[in-house]
C-alpha cells in the first residue's frame, strides 16, 4: 500500500511525463523552398517559405505561418 503521500507524488509525475511527451516538438525542414515545421503530438506550427508559381511582379516565395491543435487549422496567415 502507497501512503497518500508517495501516490500523490507518483500521480504528478505522471502528468508531467505525459506533458513533456505531448508537448514536445520535433523540428521537420520541409522540401518545398525552405519551410520549417514543429511537431508534436498535440500542436503542430508550421513557418511557411515555399517556391510560388512564376508571375512577374509577385514575390518568388509564399511565406506566412500556420499553427494546427489536434490536426485543426486554428491560424493561417500567408502572402498570397
Amino acid at each position: 500500500m502507497l501512503g497518500i503521500k508517495k501516490r500523490k507524488l507518483l500521480i504528478s509525475i505522471t502528468i508531467l511525463l505525459a506533458l513533456v511527451v505531448l508537448l514536445t516538438p520535433i523540428r521537420m525542414n520541409l522540401k518545398d523552398g525552405g519551410s520549417v515545421r514543429y511537431q508534436s503530438l498535440v500542436y503542430e506550427v508550421t513557418k511557411i517559405h515555399q517556391f510560388a508559381p512564376a508571375a512577374d511582379g509577385v514575390k518568388p516565395y509564399i511565406d506566412g505561418f500556420e499553427v494546427k491543435i489536434l490536426g485543426v487549422t486554428v491560424y493561417r496567415q500567408t502572402n498570397e
